[in-house]
């Protein structure tokens, strides 16, 4: 997959998300709510065979065992989405999600960074390397034109749309 066909996926799940659940937004509701149902819209989209979409993913399969994902703490990091193919294999995780509401937002250096680590297949707490192909920094407007959508690929941000 590669980085336009990305966006094209994840602006169709986020058109589906505000036509059909929009008021959870709206309404300033946990954002656990919100990914969930924008996880349901990324599953839509088909990202291929064996991959999965799953919601607050706080595992990671280090050094052959699988253990919490240690990013920025030692007690670990909640991803809010990854999708992967849950084998155990880094290659085969695709993208992983930092989502936020745009009331909930201000800045979140600790998001960037876990995205920055996740994407840059390097060691991190703990010893462990991850390897997502892309992180997705996702800032819910109250309506669907200011979604902010950033894209971090080796570790850097790549795109802002």
């Amino acid at each position: 997959m590669d980085v336009e066909e990305l966006k094209q996926n994840i602006n169709s799940a986020l058109d589906i998300l505000y036509n059909k659940d929009g008021f959870l937004i709206k309404e300033g509701l946990c954002e656990r709510c919100i990914g969930h149902r924008f996880a349901i819209c990324l599953e839509l989209q088909g990202f291929g065979d064996g991959y999965f979409v799953d919601c607050e993913y706080n595992k990671s399969h280090i050094r052959g065992i699988t253990e919490s994902k240690k990013i920025s703490s030692i007690n670990g990091n909640y991803i809010d989405i990854v999708i992967t193919k849950r084998d155990g294999n880094i290659s085969n995780d695709l993208v992983c999600f930092e989502l936020k509401r745009w009331n909930n937002y201000d800045g979140r250096k600790k998001d960037r960074d876990n995205l920055e680590v996740l994407t840059g297949k390097q060691s991190v707490v703990g010893g462990g390397i991850f390897g997502y192909d892309y992180g997705v920094c996702v800032i819910f407007g109250k309506k669907r034109g200011g979604t902010k959508i950033s894209i971090y690929i080796n570790g850097n941000l790549n795109t802002v749309c």
